[in-house]
């Protein structure tokens, strides 16, 4: 799962230095559309796997710490939830710049509008419970692999070679 954990982490940073990039150049978004982004994009998927694997960095934190008392080990818990709030606030506003550059206000408001009824709502607190079940599900699949096989046996290219 950290493997994975580690992919999806790249792969969606990735995705933000292309997006941040490509939207240099494009006139900067309305206020109402960067409000309407901020919105969704703090329900966002990254979001809920950035803090599923926030707890246990902050309790690998206070592993290296050694022994702390009462007082230490609440004193290091309050640190971390304070900067998993804070690196949480800062990725919700990178995620609405390139949400503001992707989306319209109209869609935007779309998506905040369902994310603000039951349903949305039901979605975004359960997806935290849903991530760990999704890198099960991906345990074992080697896609590279996959399509190399399909491409050796469809058009004969990318076949290993014998040693």
């Amino acid at each position: 799962m950290n493997r994975l954990a580690c992919g999806v982490v790249a792969l969606v940073s990735v995705g933000f230095a292309f997006g941040v990039s490509a939207q240099t150049a494009a006139p900067p978004p309305s206020a109402e559309t960067l409000a309407l982004a901020r919105r969704v994009a703090a329900h966002d998927d990254f979001l809920a796997l950035f803090q599923m694997f926030g707890k246990p960095q902050i309790e690998g934190v206070e592993r290296g710490l050694g022994e702390l008392t009462p007082a230490e080990k609440a004193k290091t818990d309050a640190i971390g939830a304070a900067k998993l709030a804070e690196v949480t606030n800062r990725l919700v506003d990178s995620l609405a710049v390139v949400y503001a550059a992707k989306f319209t206000a109209d869609e935007l408001r779309d998506m905040g509008a369902f994310l603000q009824t039951p349903a949305g709502e039901a979605y975004s607190k359960r997806l935290i419970a849903v991530l760990p079940a999704l890198g099960g599900s991906l345990k074992g699949v080697d896609f590279k692999s996959e399509m190399l096989k399909e491409t050796c046996a469809q058009i004969k290219k990318g076949c290993p070679t014998a040693p």
